[in-house]
Parts: structure tokens; C-alpha cells; sequence
């Protein structure tokens, strides 16, 4: 029975138009394809007018959604074109490869396995590293002086079928990979090709004994010899394929739009490509005597859309130069890249940042492909479509930015729906500095990534709408922890999502919880994101008196158990305790509660008077107070005084200094009375604890902005610092009522209602 193997190279144009050629001239009555068998229940689809390529399908672990795999088509593919033309004359088209539930239940055995091994490594010897795979077309790439085997392949094999026949093409090829493989190339006569070969094989003898008298198959070009090997026999092959692992995994397949970058991965049958842009272009305009000409000055439109000047003489010289590149390197025909030199050179002056502009934009030209509304999908996975749709979002690949009005109805839905998806780990979007401001105002950046389809899939399993599922997945992510802070993070998720469910039930946990915890710090971390969903009040109307009862309970409990958790830390424990501190410091200035903001600076001066707490804490706790105007400046400079006093060990007051300092060196610029204190102390140490110290002060000072370390730097060589009577007259002078007058002005600007 006639059997023609057409050798391909995934998404090459050359070879698609090859391929159709053959199809031509062969009339096959059956079209076998490589890809997975599980694929046969979705190809029927192409040919359809709202399946518009780039897209791919997905196949999945129906269990596990996250054991995935994609078979990307573009226009141009020779796999697409094939099936296209048996669609379309009504010929039956198979799938070709190893199915998909076998290879996923190799990678979990494959898995299971190196667990097994890293547990038992220490008690084995080194295992040999792998040797280096090596593309086998790479060989002839070398011979002919190339050191990219894409584009040796690009140009003795993609380029000539203008120029050769179809046959001659295929010949070529199947002579090629015969003499590559009977040099037997370890990279790829590894065991999977080998098992999906004999699998090939097995379809090709089931199709053959149906009866089908004339069968094309299109496959990679490196499998072509092998599905021609007389000397392997169906015994053989069975053999084999009984020795692979038996599966029980449900694979589902679907159609998913894709994106001209993303036909770059290494996924499924898919050799990646970096032009998806040129092909395309090549796929519509190649056949032309002008396509060079033509892609220059789609260049060059390029340029002037950028109010860049490019003239016709531009595009002519550009195409001369190209010429004579590739009749100086003996090509058939002109190439992208002999085209990018040229417009490198005459159109960009030599600049390689506006050649980026050609790649970008013509050259990969990304683009995302459309599906079918009436495809098959998951329920999740119609309402975000749905929602998409009625929210006006777009699922593009470009980046988009969008600026939200939380007080407009469309604008908060959108929010809303982003904010959803976050918590499903769907990171369609990403916030960004709001340009205008007010807690009414989010700014996010939107790109959509074909893979999101897959984690829609997988967070199915929570809920049939995107309501359903994030409700579901906070309250069964909390429901057995008993971690305040992942609570909390969970709540403030929940709020500005609107699942108003799932607040109920983490303000009734976090209560719970805190009530029984006894970690203090696991209470300061729980504080700030609470405190902060409190602004969310006005603007999303949503009732928060719950949660600020649970605020006021969580800052009196730190307050009450702090000054025992703070005693006798060591280095690392209490610089972590440090930034809690500061972290609940601003927490309870967004509380705005008299009541609790005393509580609160009551706790910070125990800290500061009580014997066994590091230097870091008590150096904090004095510029936090100082800051709040709680201590006066001759108080501090007395802390201060105390803290660097020859009576105090080093390490001590070098870590009073660290936090009191905390990041900012401005006090120490403008307060000369704190600088003498600092100067003379560092000035008297004795060498070795100066040698000792260095270190920490290192780390204190270099927190500083540099204009703050080149002032202490100024400082530093005139030594001590003398009250200028300058500073002393402006002090004195300083007028308060001129001063006062500023006051409203600032405080329309910055919102603040005066009392």
C-alpha cells in the first residue's frame, strides 16, 4: 500500500508549502499528523472561521490540571495546513505520537522516583552527569561553516521551494536524517523518540489494515527514516510499547488562543521560532518576485509612524545592500537576516535600539489568536468570559493599562474582578502607582498569557463562578490554619473582591484565633494588613465596624504582651521584632483612636525604661517616641547621651544607635547636640571594639540616601559641631502665626479634617 512520509520542520514556511504541494499531487484518502491520539476529538475544529491561529491546544491531566502540555499552530504550520486540507475535502486525519496519558504517567513515576533518590542520596555514590545533547542537524550546520544549524536548515531547505520541486525537497530530507541517524546521534536516539516511533508506527499498520490504500504523514523530520525501517517488525513494536508504564490518567483537551511570542516555547510537538512575525509574512507574500521589497517598507511605515525620517531612497538602498549580501554568501534567495543588516545599516543609521523596534513590532509582531465561543469549556472558565465581556476587558497580549474610578459602577466591577483573580493566583493583572490620587483610585497594568487558561482550569474544582471559587478557596484555605497573619493577608484580599461570605467567616476565625494565640509577633504581622482594609470603608461600602473591633483587640493584646516578648532577644530576633515594631507603629497611626494611640506610646516607653531588652528595640522605641513629639528633644539627647556612655557595652549602644537611627541619618545633620554625642563616642573608642563595632555601624550608615552620607561625611571632618548663632537667631525669630497661615492650604491638600 502507498506510504509517503513528508519530513517537516515544525512551523517552517518552506516546508508548508511543500507539504501542500505533495498533498496535491498525491490525493491521499487518509492524512496522519504528529501529535498526541488525544488530539483526534479537537482537530475537526480547524477550518472553522472563529478558530483564527495563533492558538493551541491545551491537554491536560483531568485530575491534575497542573500536568499539562500545549501543541501551538500557527497559519504557516505545516501540521495546520495539513489537517486544513483534510477538513476541508472530508478525508480522515489522525493523530500521530505517544499518547499523552503515557507521558504524563512517566514524568509522575519520573518524580516519584527522584524523591526516592534524593532521600537516599547521602548514602549513594555521585551519579555521572548526562551527556550533553548536541541538535544532530547542528553536524551539517558545522561542515558548511555555520554556527546556527536554524539557519543552515532555513536556507538549503525552507528557501527552495520556489526553485525545486516538492519531491526533490522530501528526498533531500529523508536522505539527510537516514545518514543521521545511521551515525547514531545519542542526543536523540534516546528511549521516549524510540517508544514514540514504535507508537507511530503501530498507527500507521492500524490505518493500513482498514484499508486505506494511500496515507501521507506528516511528521518532524528526524522521525521520518524511522517510520520507513523495514527492519523493525509490529512483533518488535508491541514488544515495546507493553513495557511502558500502565495508566489510569483522563486527558482533556481544548482549544486555547496563543500568542506569536509563546510559539517560541519548547512544548508539545512545537520546535520554538523567534520570527513568528516574518513567517507569517512570508506565508502571505513569500511566492511574490517583491516580498523583499515589501517587508521594507513595512519597515519603514514602521518608522514613520515613530516620526522617524525614512525616505524611498531609504527602502531602495536597503534592498541593494540585501541583495548583494546574499549573492555574497551564495544564498538563493534574500533572508531576514541579510534584511535586518541592511535596515540596521541605511534605515537605522547602525542603531541596534531601533532595530528592536523592527523585531518587536514586525518581526516576532505579537498577536494573540481567537477561539470559537462555542467551544467546549469549563464552567469557571465561561463566567470569566463572560465577566471579561461585560467589563469591557479585553483578553489581549499587548499590555494595558487601565486607571479605575472606584466610585463609577464599571470601574468597580473591574476592580472586583481583578482583585478575584488574585486570589485564584490568576495574575492577569498588576497594580501600579495610581497617577491620581485618593483610596477611590487603582491603577493596573493588564497582559493576558495563554497559560492563565490552564490556571482557570485547575481552580475549577473550587466553584462554577469566579464568586463561587474565591469564596471557597479563602474559607478552605483558612479554615484549618491556625496562622493569624495568613488570616488576615486572606481578609484583605477579600475586600476589595466583595466576597462578602468568606468575610464573615475569616472575621469569625481571625477572632477565634486570636483570642487563643500567644504569639505576639504572629499578632504585630496580623495588625497592619487589618488596619489597612479598614480604608476600604467609604469606598467599597462595605460595614468594617467587625473589623475594627478586631483591631482594637489585637493592638491592645501587643500591647500587653510585648514588653515580655522583647525581653532578652538576641541580635537576629530583635531586629526582626524591630520592624514589627515599626510596622505597628504606622498601623496605629491609620487607626486615628486616641485611646489605643496612648496605649500603644505607653508600651514603647516600658520598652524604653526596661532592664534586659537589646539596645535595637530601646534606640527604636526612643526616635519612634521623639517622631510623636511623646519625648522631648533634651530627653532624647539624655537616651542618647546614656545609650553612648563609656559605661554601656559596645555591641549595645552600637545597636541603640542602629535602631534609633533606622534608616535615616537626617536627625543626625541637623541636631548638633546628638552629632557631638555620636562624634565623641566613636572618637574614644578603644581599637578593638572599634575594629569590633565597624561592621554594625557599617550596616547603620549605609541605609542613608547618599546626599545624607555625604553630609555626615562634611561633618565628620570638622569633627564637633558648634549651635551656629545663625541657627539660634532664625529659632528665635521664627514667626508661628506667618507660619500657621499655610495650614489650611495644606491640610485641603493632603485631606486631613481638623478638629
Amino acid at each position: 500500500m502507498p506510504l509517503t512520509i513528508l519530513g517537516i520542520r515544525h512551523h517552517g514556511v518552506g516546508s508548508t508549502q511543500n507539504v501542500i504541494e505533495m498533498l496535491e499531487q498525491i490525493q491521499p484518502d487518509m492524512v496522519l499528523v504528529e501529535g498526541a491520539p488525544e488530539l483526534d476529538s479537537i482537530i475537526s475544529w480547524i477550518g472553522n472561521e472563529q478558530l483564527r491561529p495563533p492558538v493551541a491546544v491545551l491537554g491536560y491531566n483531568v485530575d491534575d490540571p497542573q500536568q499539562a502540555t500545549f501543541y501551538p499552530f500557527a497559519e504557516f504550520s505545516p501540521e495546520w495546513q495539513a489537517i486544513l486540507y483534510a477538513n476541508q475535502r472530508q478525508i480522515p486525519v489522525r493523530m500521530l505520537d505517544l499518547p499523552l496519558a503515557i507521558g504524563f504517567q512517566q514524568k509522575k513515576n519520573e518524580k516519584e522516583n527522584e524523591t526516592i533518590e534524593e532521600a537516599d542520596s547521602e548514602e549513594t555514590e555521585p551519579v555521572a552527569p548526562p551527556p550533553i545533547h548536541k541538535d544532530p542537524i547542528a553536524y551539517f550546520a558545522e561542515i558548511s561553516g555555520y554556527d546556527n544549524s536554524e539557519l543552515w536548515w532555513e536556507h538549503h531547505f525552507e528557501h527552495n521551494y520556489i526553485t525545486n520541486s516538492a519531491k526533490e525537497h522530501f528526498d533531500a530530507v529523508m536522505l539527510m536524517m537516514s545518514e543521521l541517524r545511521q551515525a547514531n546521534i545519542p542526543s536523540v536516539l534516546d528511549k521516549e523518540n524510540i517508544a514514540r516511533e514504535a507508537y507511530m508506527r503501530e498507527i500507521i499498520r492500524k490505518a493500513q489494515n482498514e484499508l486505506y490504500s494511500n496515507i501521507v504523514v506528516v511528521c518532524g523530520a528526524w522521525h521520518a527514516p524511522a517510520l520507513l525501517d523495514v527492519n523493525t517488525t509490529a512483533k518488535a513494536d508491541t514488544k515495546l510499547l507493553k513495557s511502558l508504564p500502565k495508566t489510569k490518567i483522563k486527558v482533556a483537551t481544548t482549544w486555547i488562543p496563543w500568542t506569536n511570542q509563546r510559539l517560541s516555547m519548547h512544548s508539545g510537538y512545537g520546535a520554538g521560532i523567534t520570527s513568528p512575525g516574518w513567517y507569517d509574512f512570508l506565508w502571505k507574500n513569500g511566492n511574490r518576485p517583491d516580498f523583499a521589497i515589501e517587508w521594507l517598507s513595512h519597515v519603514a511605515r514602521l518608522f514613520r509612524k515613530k516620526q522617524i525620517d525614512i525616505s524611498t531612497a531609504h527602502v531602495i538602498e536597503a534592498f541593494r545592500l540585501a541583495e548583494t549580501l546574499t549573492s555574497l554568501r551564495g544564498l538563493s534567495r534574500i533572508g531576514l537576516l541579510e534584511l535586518n543588516e541592511a535596515t540596521q545599516t541605511v534605515m537605522c543609521m547602525g542603531d541596534t535600539i531601533l532595530l528592536s523596534l523592527v523585531k518587536d513590532k514586525l518581526i516576532v509582531a505579537n498577536r494573540l489568536g481567537e477561539i470559537p465561543d462555542e467551544l467546549p469549556k469549563v464552567p469557571l472558565q465561561l463566567d470569566f468570559e463572560k465577566l471579561a465581556k461585560s467589563n469591557r476587558l479585553a483578553l489581549t497580549a499587548e499590555k494595558k493599562e487601565y486607571e479605575l474610578d472606584l466610585r463609577k459602577d464599571l470601574d468597580l466591577s473591574r476592580s472586583k474582578m481583578i482583585h478575584r483573580l488574585d486570589i485564584l493566583e490568576i495574575n492577569w493583572g498588576h497594580k501600579v502607582y495610581a497617577r491620581s490620587k485618593g483610596t477611590f483610585k487603582e491603577a493596573w497594568t493588564l497582559a493576558w498569557k495563554p497559560e492563565m487558561y490552564l490556571s482557570l482550569i485547575d481552580k475549577a474544582v473550587w466553584g462554577n463562578t469566579l464568586e463561587d471559587a474565591c469564596t471557597k478557596y479563602l474559607i478552605d484555605t483558612s479554615q484549618k490554619s491556625q496562622n493569624i497573619g495568613k488570616i488576615a493577608d486572606n481578609i484583605q484580599k477579600a475586600i476589595p473582591a466583595e466576597l462578602f461570605v468568606a468575610i464573615e467567616f475569616l472575621l469569625k476565625k481571625i477572632d477565634e484565633v486570636a483570642a487563643i494565640s500567644a504569639d505576639i509577633l504572629d499578632l504585630m504581622t496580623a495588625l497592619k494588613p487589618m488596619v489597612e482594609v479598614s480604608r476600604y470603608g467609604n469606598v467599597r461600602k462595605t460595614d468594617l465596624g467587625a473589623i475594627r473591633l478586631i483591631v482594637d483587640s489585637l493592638l491592645t493584646r501587643i500591647c500587653i504582651g510585648l514588653p515580655n516578648t522583647c525581653f532578652g532577644l538576641d541580635d537576629d530576633n530583635s531586629r526582626k521584632v524591630f520592624g514589627h515594631i515599626q510596622q505597628v507603629n504606622e498601623a496605629t497611626k491609620l487607626i486615628e483612636n486616641d485611646e489605643l494611640t496612648k496605649l500603644w506610646f505607653d508600651t514603647l516607653k516600658k520598652l524604653l525604661n526596661k532592664d534586659g531588652v537589646h539596645g535595637i528595640i530601646q534606640g527604636c522605641t526612643c526616635r519612634l517616641l521623639l517622631d510623636a513629639q511623646v519625648i522631648t528633644i533634651e530627653e532624647t539627647a539624655e537616651r542618647f547621651a546614656w545609650a553612648l556612655s563609656q559605661g554601656q557595652e559596645p555591641n549595645f549602644s552600637a545597636g541603640w544607635l542602629e535602631g534609633f537611627l533606622k534608616g535615616s541619618g537626617m536627625i543626625l545633620i541637623y541636631d548638633h547636640v546628638l552629632w557631638n554625642l555620636l562624634y565623641k563616642w566613636v572618637a574614644e573608642l578603644p581599637q578593638e571594639y572599634f575594629t569590633e563595632l565597624l561592621p554594625i555601624l557599617r550596616r547603620t550608615f549605609s541605609h542613608f540616601v547618599p546626599n545624607e552620607r555625604q553630609q555626615l561625611g562634611q561633618k565628620a571632618k570638622v569633627g564637633t559641631m558648634i549651635q551656629s548663632q545663625e541657627f539660634t537667631t532664625i529659632n528665635k525669630n521664627f514667626n508661628h502665626q506667618l507660619a500657621e497661615g499655610v495650614l489650611p492650604m495644606l491640610d485641603t491638600l493632603l485631606g486631613i479634617t481638623r478638629l
